[in-house]
């Protein structure tokens, strides 16, 4: 096992300096251990150039199966930290960027007025980076959108949200008081990238479907720059309902869409030991508020 943790440190770090560092070793330890590892394995892992050490490509396939391992390992230690359950010293978050800043800045004020010792950071990333962070121990609840299951994380749904029609101010539209799809033909469209994630899939499959083709002239991969751009009367956009709140603030209107478009965001966990009370709080909290905000849309 040290031998594998010296292997570990060296590709981590890129010299056997940093990695002796890592360790709290000495260097010709961790130049012994490599040795020793390279002996067992029977092939050479790294060519010696002058004081640098490249990885070979036997190397750098060991090490994917070393990741693998060691990520189970951390694994372990969260289980640990969460049947613990108390006291939970921090509570990692990794969210999607609309409920980073719609749905989660009342529910952490609540939160830190409950639980003042206990330190909350909020990763904002796109769907599959919230899996990973689950998936390799990096948070402790995670909000994403419905997609198939994976090893290792548990779900649950948090909210099925009907997606918007958002238009500038004084747009045609705003009279009434459902926006079909065919109503977009020839509009000026704030779209989805099309290589964007599951978020806008149903947006693309509508406007297929309803044989629409609006003016793609500005494009996006999340909603909130979609919602100002359509504040900006850059013209009108699909777009999710958490942010309607704040967005019409600066005016911008929202009409519901007809044929629906709906999408199911869902709570990821890590799929090991009970929840604890803190991180329960906040998935309770979390799904009211987000039924409120859907609510005043």
């Amino acid at each position: 096992m040290r031998q594998i943790e010296a292997f570990r440190a060296v590709m981590m770090s890129g010299g056997v300096t940093a990695a002796a560092a890592m360790l709290s070793i000495s260097q010709p330890s961790v130049s012994r251990l490599i040795a020793d590892l390279e002996h067992a394995v029977g092939f050479q892992l790294f060519d010696r150039r002058g004081s640098r050490m490249h990885p070979t490509k036997q190397a750098e396939t060991l090490f994917e199966a070393v990741q693998r391992s060691f990520t189970g390992l951390d694994m372990l230690a969260q289980a640990a930290r969460r049947i613990r359950a108390h006291p939970v010293g921090t509570v990692r978050l990794a969210v999607l960027p609309t409920f980073a800043i719609t749905v989660l800045p009342p529910v952490l004020a609540d939160f830190q007025a409950l639980y003042p010792d206990v330190k909350v950071t909020v990763e904002v990333l796109g769907h599959r980076g919230v899996e990973d962070r689950l998936f390799l121990g990096q948070a402790d609840l995670g909000i994403g959108v419905t997609a198939p299951p994976r090893d290792g994380i548990r779900t649950e749904l948090l909210a099925r949200a009907h997606y918007l029609c958002a238009l500038p101010p004084a747009h045609r539209l705003t009279a009434q008081e459902v926006v079909r799809i065919t109503d977009l033909a020839g509009e000026r469209f704030i779209g989805p990238m099309h290589e964007a994630d599951a978020l806008w899939n149903g947006i693309d499959a509508a406007l297929l479907a309803a044989g629409v083709e609006p003016v793609r002239m500005l494009e996006c991969q999340q909603s909130m720059p979609m919602y100002a751009y359509v504040a900006a009367g850059l013209g009108l956009s699909i777009v999710e309902p958490f942010s309607a709140r704040l967005y019409r603030r600066l005016g911008v209107v929202t009409r519901p869409v007809a044929p629906v478009i709906s999408l199911d965001f869902t709570f990821l966990e890590p799929d090991i030991g009970p929840t604890p009370p803190p991180i329960q709080w906040l998935r309770d909290a979390i799904r009211r508020e987000a039924a409120a905000a859907m609510l005043e849309t």
